[in-house]
């Protein structure tokens, strides 16, 4: 398990939505990636019921009629067993092929219970599993009907609501579903396969259709070659997070293609059709939202601002302790009815259109309720620096724009043309954000110094200014200026004055609820100030060119702001908590 990953993606992760902030949009773990990933069943009935408290005795008799043997007392711990428990009952335990019926059972039961409670539905004690999910299994025709991969999403959901917060440095639930997750859309972060398992072999009939062995999760059950990718380092994972684009070549919005999907077996397909249902995950306590209308990009549908919706915190706080004996298919009854009903309620969206993902809107939106940089690599006095993820970004994107211009000069679609520049506007906007300039005008965030008459002017300090075949900024009309630069300059009409503070002279306190955001260029002593939350998109103050930062200063200065106590496992400082709201 790649914790250093874990790390970075869950300081993205917001609790009210399910949901991933990037630095493009959201995305998430749906529905869709379970089944086909893992192959658990997702259309069935709730993982729910009458929450047993046994004493240890009874616990051992049910074990003893339903597992076939007795474990002894130390191994309980009130309704949890120890894995060892079972990995010793099982280590050399064979079926013969003339066993009787009860004895296959029990084994079933006990591979299921084992399968559950230490892989899919673990806790962060991390050598027990709970045994409420045993009187499930006494009828395994039942136990097939029920939807296992919605609990487990819904108790990976929890465990990341949880995590993401800087007081814990734990966290349970099935973190390799979310890990293979991110190999299969980032392809800049996943490590080399050493073997292709979704490859027919030469022996191979070529009459019989080829189909996986599993779901598509298991070709990462192979070794890996991780030589050109970091791993378990969480500041590398950061900065390539701040710096991902929306291109097909760093992010894939759909990764199972018809292609994957021919090949895939049915039990990966079955419910296809409740993928983009949007309706509460339930595992007996545990109750959360799945959210498909917040990520249509990744069910190849056009993304609009999708409607307010924030997790209640109450049904956060919802658990089994002091709960004995409850049947949660009583307390739960309203989601469950929800979840009965849930083809009522499949999401439907626009069909994405030459390559235009997203509406006009969308990211004006996005833009004024996340927080896309996350990393602070301007305040570290030693270790690693986010440079060369940079660099390596800027490589990328002068790649993708070569060979983009190459399929646009050969192709004679114009309506392929159309969506082949649309995607090369795509990768360099994106590679401009992420290196701090606007790409609407071409110009550095930080080359622009917002009057307290609401208007701009260039900064003496900027380096770096506008092409010729752009105007300049103290002739760029405010009406052209996109509404994620500054939304009140968008309705006006008035021109960029130049006006600056003489040198020396302190700064306005008007700036100092607008401007912030980490420098992007590694060189610059530049001044942080409070997040704006009206304009998150608001740049830096450069300071003066003579004046000394030591890291005496730094220390000040991050104790000033807002900052968690730990990471999440790491036990180190995090960039920024969870804020609320952020589904509006």
């Amino acid at each position: 398990m790649d914790v250093g990953l874990i790390t970075a993606l869950l300081e993205r992760w917001r609790p009210e939505t399910h949901t991933f902030h990037l630095p493009f949009g959201e995305a998430t773990i749906s529905l869709q990636d379970v089944s086909i990933l893992t192959g658990l069943p997702v259309d069935g009935d709730p993982v729910t019921g009458v929450d047993p408290a046994l004493t240890i005795p009874e616990w051992q008799a049910l074990c003893l009629r339903l597992l076939g043997f007795e474990p002894d007392a130390h191994f309980f711990d009130h309704s949890r067993l120890r894995i060892e428990c079972l990995d010793d009952r099982y280590r050399h335990f064979h079926i013969a092929d003339d066993a009787p019926e009860e004895m296959v059972q029990q084994y079933v039961r006990g591979q299921v219970l084992r399968l559950l409670g230490g892989v899919l539905l673990p806790d962060t004690s991390s050598n027990k599993m709970k045994l409420m999910f045993l009187p499930l299994l006494e009828d395994l025709d039942f136990a097939r009907r029920l939807s296992w991969g919605s609990a487990v999403l819904a108790c990976l959901y929890r465990a990341m609501c949880r995590g993401a917060y800087a007081d814990q440095s734990e966290i349970g639930g099935y973190l390799v579903l979310l890990q293979i997750w991110v190999w299969e859309r980032m392809p800049t972060i996943s490590p080399l396969r050493r073997q292709l398992l979704e490859m027919p072999s030469e022996q191979q009939d070529p009459d019989v259709p080829f189909r996986l062995d599993g779901p598509l999760g298991y070709r990462w059950n192979v070794a890996f070659n991780v030589h050109h990718v970091s791993t378990r380092v969480a500041r590398v994972y950061r900065c390539q997070l701040d710096t991902l684009v929306d291109t097909s070549r760093r992010f894939l919005w759909e990764p199972y293609t018809d292609g994957i999907l021919a090949i895939l077996p049915q039990m990966c397909t079955v419910g296809h059709d409740i993928w983009t249902a949007r309706v509460p995950l339930i595992c007996f306590d545990v109750v959360e939202w799945h959210l498909p209308d917040r990520v249509l990009r990744q069910f190849g549908q056009t993304q609009g601002i999708p409607e307010q919706f924030d997790t209640s915190q109450g049904l956060h706080r919802i658990d089994r302790r002091g709960r004995a004996r409850i049947d949660w298919r009583i307390r739960h009854a309203q989601y469950i009815d929800i979840w009965d009903a849930r083809r009522d309620h499949i999401v439907h969206g626009d069909p994405i259109l030459r390559g235009r993902s997203y509406t006009d809107d969308y990211m004006a939106w996005f833009f004024s309720i996340t927080v896309r940089v996350i990393g602070q690599s301007q305040y570290a006095v030693s270790g690693y620096e986010g440079e060369s993820s940079t660099v390596r970004l800027l490589t990328d994107s002068v790649s993708d724009l070569v060979l983009d211009t190459r399929r646009a000069l050969s192709t004679t679609d114009e309506d392929e043309r159309i969506q082949i520049l649309r995607e090369m506007e795509r990768t360099g906007s994106g590679a401009l954000r992420a290196i701090g300039v606007d790409p609407h005008t071409c110009a550095p965030w930080y080359g622009a110094v917002r009057t307290p008459d609401m208007s701009y002017t260039p900064s003496p300090y900027a380096s770096h200014m506008p092409s010729p075949h752009i105007p300049h900024m103290s002739s760029f009309d405010a009406a052209q200026m996109p509404p994620s630069f500054h939304p009140q300059m968008a309705a006006s009409s008035s021109s960029y004055i130049p006006q600056m503070p003489s040198p020396g002279t302190s700064w306005p306190h008007e700036y100092d609820t607008f401007f912030s955001g980490p420098s992007v260029y590694p060189d610059e002593r530049v001044e942080r100030v409070s997040q704006s939350v009206d304009d998150p998109t608001a740049s830096v103050i450069p300071e003066q060119h003579d004046q000394q930062i030591s890291s005496t200063d730094i220390g000040e200065e991050l104790s000033q702001q807002e900052q968690p106590a730990r990471t999440f496992l790491r036990r180190s400082k995090r960039p920024w908590a969870p804020r609320r709201p952020c589904g509006t």
